[in-house]
């Protein structure tokens, strides 16, 4: 490696939180500055103000749970991030549909698929929800305490932009309720 790129890849895993990428000198003091400290907290701040914009459904079901700030440093310090805010929006949602929480991950699911018909996606996706979205979504509007899952009842989102608003919803009785993922 040169020495501009072990810089450059060594400042990166200063910022990401990745400890001290090697024993040379100029990166040490970097990592023991306090100025690593506020570039690091501006870099995860200004990745919140570009989610929170641009995902106000996901934005809200992890501040509901108290998860917003953790959840994008974790992001942040373990993923490559985009400097362009739709490319940012889609692989953090992508990182959020698999996470081990049904509902975030349906959340992340139906916001990612509406944002993806909104750009014009003529791709009709299917999401499932545990719970009645549209009473967790009012909850999560009015910081109200969200509806919990419901087992042997499954409701499936249909989002597709030639329908009205985007998307349909509609309540499904599962005979095997084991089958509700």
């Amino acid at each position: 490696m040169t020495t501009l790129e072990t810089y450059q890849r060594g400042l990166l895993d200063l910022v990401k939180s990745r400890g001290v990428p090697s024993t040379d000198p100029y990166l040490s003091r970097v990592a023991s500055s306090p100025g690593i400290v506020v570039v690091r907290e501006i870099a995860v701040w200004w990745r919140a103000f570009q989610i929170a914009a641009q995902c106000p459904l996901v934005s809200r079901a992890l501040k509901h749970d108290g998860l917003f700030e953790a959840t994008i440093e974790q992001y942040f310090s373990g993923h490559r991030t985009s400097p362009f805010v739709e490319e940012l929006t889609e692989d953090f949602l992508g990182f959020l549909a698999q996470q081990a929480d049904p509902f975030l991950r349906s959340v992340a699911r139906f916001e990612r698929a509406l944002l993806s018909a909104r750009a014009g996606s003529e791709a009709v996706q299917e999401i499932h929800f545990d719970r009645n979205p549209d009473l967790a979504f009012e909850a999560l509007g009015r910081a109200g305490t969200i509806p919990p899952p419901q087992p042997g009842i499954r409701y499936l989102m249909i989002v597709d932009r030639n329908l009205p608003g985007m998307f349909r919803c509609t309540r499904e009785v599962i005979a095997d309720p084991e089958a509700q993922s």
